[in-house]
């Protein structure tokens, strides 16, 4: 079930990002006088397909990756069908600034897609954590730099950290680097910042599932298996449990995080279990028999505890300008984010097992889907990013190596000969499938 959910998600994600760039080209070839021939959603068999009041064929295509827009002058039979008024309006006859504007077009529209979403997101109002920390994992970079739980991070190398997502992509941004994250904190119970610094020299990451934050040593406060409140009668209450008491071990298994520690206990309904915590510095082992109640027609474990998000959690509610301004800010950090990385992977201070292709997309479409509207929506604004950044790739078969050409006839004065332009789309399609053959291969030996 889980197979067929996300590969509904992952069609209807990559149909909403193709049809947009594509239409980023359609509509600017249009605007500029060139008669577009078809405005296509997929390759191969069309599925669907129908001849508009425009004279344009619009296609959906069995085969989901990709799309394309085909163009008067673009070497098609179809051209000499054709009459001289026509031919005016061929793509290869037009100037170069003209087909500049159209290649670039569709990775613009990646891009403003991105905005609009999370525009909307933004808009919506967001929940989102306080850049507050847990104790960092034993032995952990974040432990060895002296942070401890209840931390404030105010700022990641001098870029201001509201919430703990900022956090996050700030740390993103250095992955693959061998020297020190400079951080400004403020200690719980304390008001005077202080500066720690994180020696990455020797910082391992999962290279084909990073987890920036937890291979630091690091996590939200609110993730911390603490108990704030226990209900009364429960089963929690029945065995002893108390208001703080922190829960590390569960029927023999390590607890690191709330969620963790949930799955667990849902897991055992009506079932004694041995669980370990920490009360005043004190290891202390407590046999509970977890309760139970009723969820989606299924009977699972329930302990009666909750933990503290007072604090945590703030609730963000921008007017509509304001939403722009930050959709705006988000989508810029984005595609800095995503510059970095692909620098990084192309001089190796990435690995190349971090390459993601269509079944850990499909994946993240399913699991975000999964969450909620919202969720998906921002997955679609970073892939959406990703996938216009992608294209502006000087790499013949690519929009960006369409521009490489068209920069270099401006340079020139004259295109470059079919010839040398045909040994660089076969070039351009060994990198492209290259690096396609690397991303299916990694997410095989994921799954």
């Amino acid at each position: 079930m889980d197979i067929l959910w996300n590969f509904a998600s992952f069609v209807v994600a990559l149909g909403v990002l193709v049809t947009i760039h594509e239409y980023g080209h359609f509509i600017v070839a249009r605007k500029l006088g060139v008669k577009v021939l078809t405005f296509s959603v997929g390759f191969g068999k069309p599925l669907f397909q129908k001849v508009g009041k425009d004279g344009v064929r619009y296609v959906i295509a069995a085969i989901p990756l990709g799309g394309y827009v085909k163009m008067l002058g673009e070497q098609t039979d179809e051209d000499q069908e054709f009459s001289v008024e026509d031919q005016k309006r061929a793509f290869n006859r037009q100037s170069v600034w003209t087909r500049m504007a159209i290649v670039l077009a569709g990775p613009i529209a990646n891009f403003l897609l991105a905005i609009v979403l999370y525009w909307i997101i933004f808009l919506s109002g967001t929940s989102a954590l306080t850049p507050v920390i847990a104790e960092p994992t034993p032995d952990s970079i974040a432990q060895s730099a002296g942070l401890k739980r209840g931390d404030e991070i105010r700022s990641v190398d001098g870029v201001e950290t509201k919430f703990f997502q900022d956090v996050s992509l700030a740390l993103a941004s250095r992955l693959g680097e061998k020297t020190t994250i400079n951080m400004l904190i403020v200690s719980e119970g304390e008001f005077e910042e202080k500066t720690v610094l994180l020696d990455i020299s020797n910082w391992q990451v999962d290279d084909q599932r990073p987890d920036v934050i937890k291979s630091l040593g690091l996590a939200h406060r609110i993730e911390m298996s603490i108990i704030s409140e226990v209900e009364p009668d429960s089963a929690a209450d029945k065995a002893g449990l108390n208001k703080n008491d922190q829960i590390i071990v569960v029927d023999g298994i390590k607890v690191t995080s709330w969620r963790q520690m949930s799955s667990l206990l849902s897991e055992r309904p009506n079932k004694e279990t041995e669980i370990e915590v920490i009360r005043n510095d004190e290891l202390i082992a407590i046999p509970v028999v977890i309760g139970s109640r009723e969820h989606n027609g299924q009977t699972i474990g329930k302990l009666g505890i909750s933990r503290e998000i007072e604090g945590f959690i703030v609730k963000r509610e921008p007017g509509i300008i304001e939403a722009v301004e930050m959709a705006f800010d988000k989508t810029v950090r984005m595609i800095e984010l995503t510059v970095r990385f692909f620098k990084k992977f192309l001089f190796g201070e990435i690995s190349h097992k971090s390459l993601s292709g269509p079944l850990a997309i499909a994946e993240g479409a399913g699991s975000s889907a999964a969450i909620g509207v919202i969720s998906f929506l921002g997955f679609l604004a970073m892939i959406s990013v990703n996938l216009g950044f992608i294209n502006l790739l000087p790499v013949p078969m690519l929009d960006g190596g369409h521009f490489l050409y068209y920069v270099i006839e401006v340079i020139r004065g004259k295109p470059l000969s079919d010839r040398v332009q045909g040994m660089g789309l076969q070039i351009g399609m060994m990198l492209v499938f290259a690096l396609m053959a690397i991303a299916i291969y990694n997410d095989v030996s994921r799954f």
